[in-house]
């Protein structure tokens, strides 16, 4: 494994507000969503496709594509330094601050999504507000990704890395990933429905390694080492013998369909 040198990384204490410090890195190579997720929700949502929330927006990955399909997307996001990331888009309107803090009027959505951020926040209160904004038959769809993993001869490295990372993992990632108990304990929702897919993205080595240090874990681990950009090159070495590199992303959500 390459050598690197060792500073602060001035990354947040926490995980689920610590995404701002990669906000670029985040917006220019995290992948977007497939378009079949889409057309999963759109199945399921019948009437009016007016305004649409996106919780834990980030830089708009989902925001954007959303944005196809409703007249407006408001993007909430507690991180101002992802939203400063996000593109310029008529659709969409940038909302500072945390899901459990948002507001809207009762029966005012036609959709709320949350896209891999569900699990940092606090889902039964969110659940509750969710369920008070959304139209009869409005939909709530958090999804996310699963942890990355990496395919082909790049694996070895990949794993090396990751042996050194996965003891920093938030526990959220884990105890909260069951995104179907808040849906279903909110007996808001008429039908609750899963989705699975996945997601591959094949990327230079460097970018593979920036890419796979927007991870929470990764940065977490970096943190607590102190190590600085520096350790991103070392990945990128310890990648490169195996280029291009291929990244993939297991997919899952719930969608429910809100009661009469």
């Amino acid at each position: 494994m390459a050598r690197f040198h060792r500073r602060n990384a001035g990354v947040s204490g926490d995980a689920a507000l610590g995404f701002g410090d990669v906000a670029a890195r985040y917006a220019a190579l995290r992948p977007r969503y497939p378009k079949a997720l889409f057309d999963f929700l759109l199945a399921h949502l019948e009437g009016p496709r007016g305004i649409a929330v996106d919780l834990g927006a980030g830089p708009g990955k989902a925001s954007v594509d959303l944005a196809r399909y409703f007249g407006k997307v408001v993007m909430v996001e507690p991180d101002a330094r992802m939203l400063a990331a996000a593109c310029d888009h008529p659709r969409l309107e940038p909302r500072n601050c945390a899901a459990e803090d948002a507001d809207f009027a009762e029966g005012s959505l036609d959709c709320v999504i949350s896209a891999t951020a569900f699990h940092w926040m606090d889902q039964d209160a969110v659940c509750a507000k969710v369920a008070r904004w959304l139209r009869p038959r409005g939909v709530f769809f958090p999804f996310l990704y699963g942890p990355f993993f990496v395919k082909g001869d790049a694996q070895p490295a990949f794993r090396r890395h990751w042996a050194l990372w996965a003891p920093f993992m938030d526990k959220r990632l884990g105890a909260r990933a069951d995104y179907m108990r808040p849906m279903r304990a909110s007996g808001a929702f008429a039908r609750l429905e899963t989705y699975s897919g996945a997601i591959e993205t094949t990327l230079a080595p460097q970018a593979a390694a920036g890419l796979l240090l927007t991870a929470s874990y990764a940065r977490a681990y970096m943190a607590a080492k102190g190590l600085g950009e520096a350790y991103l090159d070392a990945l990128a070495d310890d990648l490169a013998p195996h280029a291009p590199v291929t990244i993939g992303f297991p997919l899952g959500g719930v969608l429910g369909v809100r009661s009469e």
